[in-house]
């Protein structure tokens, strides 16, 4: 069985977005809170792992030995390469236009280790879908269950938790995968478990730039 120490930030992320029935993301989330979140996943866990940081006006990198997962080092490579100094707010707008390729990336990494499946359906007879629904489940289980524990807990949350945590505050995420009442009773704790950790808090105002940036030059995103 694959352990889900294993995944990615982002890993975990487009599994606890996934719909158990269809395999596809959840069609309620907002428009690019997805490509956004995985942007942020990116960017929190390079700087989880001491790879880059920010300060007020721009994101930089500190190491830029490889991590070793494709997608982070892909990123930490673009991050490296840039001549020109860039907030983290522009990174992730930058990242989030990727938001195909990255997500294309991360489900096929998902399905090499056999967490997912790929499954191709006709539609009308004529038009394919793919859908990519979880080859046991248990990998997808085990990060909702553990996120509900952590919500429904006092126990402190390791840094990688916390991050998803606030990840999925930040983009509204939650709010999708709650019903109001539990969101209502947890909220105090959300935001408790979210300003845990400093990444998440600074992450918090530039994700808000970087959609609000996004939704109004949505004529340009292809």
């Amino acid at each position: 069985m694959t352990s889900t120490n294993k995944l990615s930030l982002a890993e975990e992320l487009l599994l606890i977005t996934l719909d158990d029935e269809s395999g596809r993301l959840l069609d309620s989330i907002k428009p690019f809170a997805f490509e956004i979140a995985v942007a942020a996943s990116l960017i929190m866990e390079l700087s989880l792992k001491g790879k880059v940081d920010s300060d007020a006006e721009k994101l930089f990198v500190v190491s830029s030995q490889p991590t070793g997962n494709a997608i982070l080092d892909e990123a930490l490579t673009k991050i490296a390469s840039e001549k020109n100094s860039l907030s983290t707010s522009d990174w992730l707008n930058r990242f989030a236009r990727k938001g195909d390729e990255f997500s294309d990336q991360i489900i096929e990494s998902l399905v090499t280790k056999g967490v997912l499946q790929l499954v191709e359906k006709r539609l009308l007879w004529v038009l394919k879908t793919r859908a990519y629904p979880a080859t046991s489940g248990i990998e997808e289980q085990e990060v909702r269950a553990r996120i509900m524990h952590l919500l429904n807990s006092d126990d402190i949350p390791n840094p990688s938790d916390a991050l998803l945590v606030g990840l999925l505050r930040a983009t509204s995420i939650l709010n999708r995968l709650l019903s109001v009442p539990e969101l209502e009773r947890l909220q105090d704790r959300i935001d408790q478990i979210a300003g845990l950790e400093e990444i998440s808090r600074s992450l918090s105002a530039s994700v808000k730039e970087a959609w609000e940036l996004i939704i109004s030059q949505v004529p340009l995103i292809h």
